[in-house]
Parts: structure tokens; C-alpha cells; sequence
């Protein structure tokens, strides 16, 4: 069988992956980047939007070529109640994940990984410390073959290969599943905002317009419990008067639809040689699971930690650290949202909907929801009409 050896093998060329790769390489580590699919970004399994604010945080510049359209804000509906919130936080921009992925993969080329597509993990021996002494790998043809890498980086996403390996197979409880499709011939009431929607027809999570265009969108819903057919919730979605009017001359484009974890999927991001970033580390802010940009910071992190434990200038244990360092913040406010979210994602209370439309849209914090809690349903939804 065939042996390769490398400094750093990252596992999953989607945004974190390819950030990583161009990271390891660009530092001058041997750095394989294998992908299972075919082609880079393909499927979309992504609502495409990005947050404005976090541009600035990115290891390199984002061509505006990319940025394909300007969000000022974002529309939050909830019981027929309606808020608005734009700029700051808000705005954003919508992106096509193809070219974008594209884009971050032929980056990490040029920084000198080898991208092999059609590469799918299969297998990885570990030692009692967690530590990977052997990946193997079956390609397009069929064939399999070994790899000994001194350092892995998973970012092969919820179902990750590298998470089951460690034990972590329960993952889908910890993750909400999405039906999208991209729409056109839409009359978008409002095409600069996001508009988010919370209600039963999405059990736990919510029902999306993300607008790619004046008259295109990504319109999708999810569900946290899989206690109904995501099909069903997509139709009752769009039964919505104020979805519908939107929507009703929509043809569909192309599907979609995917995972992504709402809650810590592992209980560090790092064991052994192994790192984690992405979707498999739940490296995304809540409340609105936002992870492509947090994805690529983080495996550019992962990335220039992975060559400086192969250089021996530092160990793989300051990855956590050096996250926390430039996105500590973040994190931490995301958090907040956890157990809040879920906590009223089960809750019976004919409140629920409005009081995570209230927390979502900064009306009121999640601390809050414990003096919130025994409020009558007009109460919380005069606070919220009045935004106070």
C-alpha cells in the first residue's frame, strides 16, 4: 500500500479546512488537504450570508468580488409581531459558497498544499493519548492508502470522520438539520434584510429568507428535534401570509440543504495532534449559527498553530488560547446562548416564540429570560413591539 508522509494533514477543504491549509503551508509545513468531494463547494450546504463585522478579523483580504450582496439588516418575525435591526451587528453580505470555497482553496494552493479531491478519510490508528500515527484514505479510483501526518486538523464538518474516531458519535442531537433551496422570481418585500422567522413550523430552530439578489433568495428552514418531517415544516413555512405573498411566483434553482451544530460537539478542540475547527468544533456565534467567516479565522489559527508545534516554537495546547485571544468576545456572548436557546426551544410556554425573537434581536439579553419567565404572553409582546 502507499505511504505518504506529511507535517500537516487537514481533513475537509471547506472554509476552515482551506484556511488552515494556506495557514500550515504559507509557514512553510508539508501540508495535504483532502476533500471527499469532487469539486470545491459543491454541494451548497450553506445559507450564505456573513456578518459585516467580522471582516476585520480575517488573516487576508476579502475581494469585494466576492461580496455578491450588501445586507444593511435583519428582519426578525415571530407571532405576527416584526422587528427590525440594521447595521452594527446586522449588516452583512451575502456570498456564493462555489466561488468563495474556490477562491480559499486555490489560496491555499498557491501557499504550497497539495489539495487531493475525491481523498476520503477512512480510518486513523491512535495512540492511548490520542495521538494519530496513521490516516487512511480511499481515492476516486478506489484505492486506499496510508498517510503518516505529524499533525491532523479535522475540519470535515458535524458528521466528521476524525470526531468519530475520538468517540464523539452522538452528534445530530447537537445539531439543527436545514431544508433550503435558492428561490428566484421572488418579490422580496424587503431585499437588504435577512428575515428570520420562529414559530412551530420549525421545532426548535427557525424558517429563513436570505436574500442573494433583488429578486433571489435562500429560503430554508430547520429543525432542532427531528420530531416532524422537515418537508412538512418547509410547507408550512411557506404557508405563512407573509412569506407567501414573497414567494408565491418563486421557482426553485437548486437545493440547499444542511447540518450545523448548535451545540459543542466535543469537549475541547484539541487532543492530542489533533486539532478541530469548523462546523466540527461548533465554531460558529449564536444565535444565528453564523460560521463561515468564524471558520476561516479559526483554521487560520489552526493552520499557524499546526506549523509552530512542527517547528517546535509551540505546542498544539495554545490553540484554544490563541482563539480566545482574537475571538474570546465572541464566543463568550455566543455561549450566553446556548443553553437559553434550548431551554425555550423546549419550553411549553406560549411565550417561547416571542421571548427568543426578544433575546435574538437584542431586545432584552438572555439573562434576562429568567425575570422574563413568568411575564403574560401580551406583556412580552408590548415589550417587544416596543423594543424597549
Amino acid at each position: 500500500m502507499q505511504e505518504t508522509e506529511c507535517d500537516v494533514l487537514v481533513v475537509g477543504a471547506g472554509p476552515s479546512g482551506c484556511s488552515a491549509a494556506r495557514a500550515a503551508a504559507s509557514a512553510g509545513a508539508r501540508t495535504l488537504l483532502i476533500e471527499k468531494k469532487k469539486e470545491i463547494g459543491v454541494p451548497v450546504q450553506c445559507a450564505e450570508a456573513i456578518g459585516e463585522y467580522l471582516i476585520p478579523y480575517l488573516p487576508y483580504k476579502l475581494p469585494e468580488t466576492q461580496l455578491i450582496w450588501k445586507i444593511n439588516g435583519m428582519l426578525f418575525w415571530a407571532d405576527e409581531v416584526s422587528v427590525e435591526r440594521t447595521s452594527g451587528i446586522w449588516a452583512g453580505y451575502a456570498i456564493n459558497r462555489i466561488t468563495f470555497d474556490t477562491w480559499l482553496a486555490s489560496g491555499a494552493v498557491t501557499a504550497g498544499a497539495n489539495l487531493q479531491l475525491e481523498t476520503e478519510l477512512i480510518d486513523l490508528t491512535l495512540e492511548h493519548d490520542d495521538t494519530v500515527t496513521q490516516a487512511l484514505v480511499r481515492t476516486g479510483d478506489g484505492s486506499e492508502r496510508e498517510i503518516i501526518p505529524r499533525v491532523v486538523i479535522a475540519a470535515d464538518g458535524v458528521h466528521s470522520r476524525v470526531l468519530a474516531k475520538l468517540g464523539f458519535v452522538d452528534v445530530e442531537s447537537k445539531c439543527v438539520e436545514v431544508l433550503s433551496y435558492e428561490l428566484m422570481n421572488l418579490e422580496l418585500n424587503k431585499p437588504a434584510l435577512e428575515q428570520l422567522y420562529l414559530g412551530d413550523f420549525s421545532p426548535g430552530a427557525y424558517g429563513y429568507i436570505f436574500p442573494l439578489a433583488r429578486n433571489r433568495a435562500n429560503v430554508g428552514v430547520g429543525s432542532l428535534f427531528g420530531t416532524r418531517e422537515l418537508e412538512c415544516c418547509y410547507e408550512e413555512f411557506l404557508e405563512l401570509p407573509v412569506v407567501k405573498r414573497q414567494l408565491k411566483q418563486g421557482e426553485t434553482v437548486r437545493e440547499k440543504s444542511g447540518w450545523a451544530p448548535i451545540q459543542y460537539l466535543s469537549d475541547r478542540w484539541q487532543y492530542g495532534n489533533i486539532m478541530l475547527t469548523g462546523d466540527a468544533a461548533n465554531q460558529n456565534f449564536k444565535p444565528f449559527v453564523e460560521g463561515v467567516l468564524p471558520g476561516v479565522i479559526c483554521g487560520d489559527i489552526a493552520g499557524q498553530t499546526a506549523a509552530d508545534a512542527v517547528f517546535g516554537t509551540a505546542t498544539l495546547a495554545v490553540y484554544p488560547s490563541r482563539i480566545a485571544d482574537k475571538l474570546g468576545p465572541f464566543f463568550s456572548e455566543s455561549d450566553k446562548f446556548l443553553d437559553v436557546l434550548y431551554e425555550l426551544s423546549t419550553s411549553p410556554s406560549v411565550t417561547r416564540h416571542l421571548l427568543r425573537l426578544g433575546i435574538s434581536a437584542a431586545i432584552f439579553s438572555p439573562d434576562a429570560l429568567e425575570s422574563l419567565a413568568d411575564r403574560d404572553y401580551e406583556t412580552i409582546k408590548n415589550r417587544i413591539s416596543s423594543g424597549l
